[in-house]
């Protein structure tokens, strides 16, 4: 190079020191987005749709004898135990939303049950007792990135590193 200018510029060596501080240690910004997709999602379950945005009727109705003695008001809102266990944790700079239920795996991504002690599951459905081999259960995905979701990360980011740059932290 035939001619430079070197400057020193200390406010431009800190926003950029805060902004690597976002890649570095994410767990605050991961856990606004948590927060917010913990939201989301109660809000799918309540609207019983998956991530797409396509209702779990239109593929995975009820069964109709399930369905005329079912409590509650939709799918998997019977008790509003899933929607209420939705939770977001960080471990290791990554972000995890999902329940501890024990039946939350089955409604996400489905399966079959079968019995773990004798020959047949037994369950009372239409007021009829039943004896059966196995049930299948359809995937009714509620966990997910869904396109709106996708904006708000992108906001929550966008935000971080605007307080980043105006010399705040860049953490939510």
């Amino acid at each position: 190079m035939s001619s430079a200018v070197s400057m020193e510029w200390d406010g431009l060596h800190g926003a950029l020191e805060r902004i690597a501080s976002i890649g570095l240690n994410p767990d605050k910004l991961l856990a606004a987005i948590g927060a917010a997709l913990e939201g989301s999602t109660r809000k799918r379950i309540e609207e019983g749709r998956d991530p797409d945005g396509v209702d779990w009727q239109s593929y995975a109705p009820l069964n109709p004898l399930y369905a005329a003695d079912k409590k509650g008001p939709g799918i998997l809102r019977e008790s509003g135990a899933l929607r209420a266990t939705i939770e977001s944790l960080v471990e290791e700079h990554v972000l995890l939303v999902g329940s501890r239920l024990p039946y939350a795996g089955i409604h996400q991504h489905g399966g079959v049950i079968q019995p773990k002690e004798g020959r047949q599951l037994s369950f009372m459905m239409g007021g009829h007792l039943w004896h059966v081999d196995s049930v299948l259960i359809p995937e009714r995905p509620y966990l997910g990135i869904s396109e709106e979701d996708k904006v708000m990360i992108i906001e929550e980011l966008e935000v971080a590193l605007a307080r980043a740059i105006g010399g705040d932290g860049g953490v939510p």
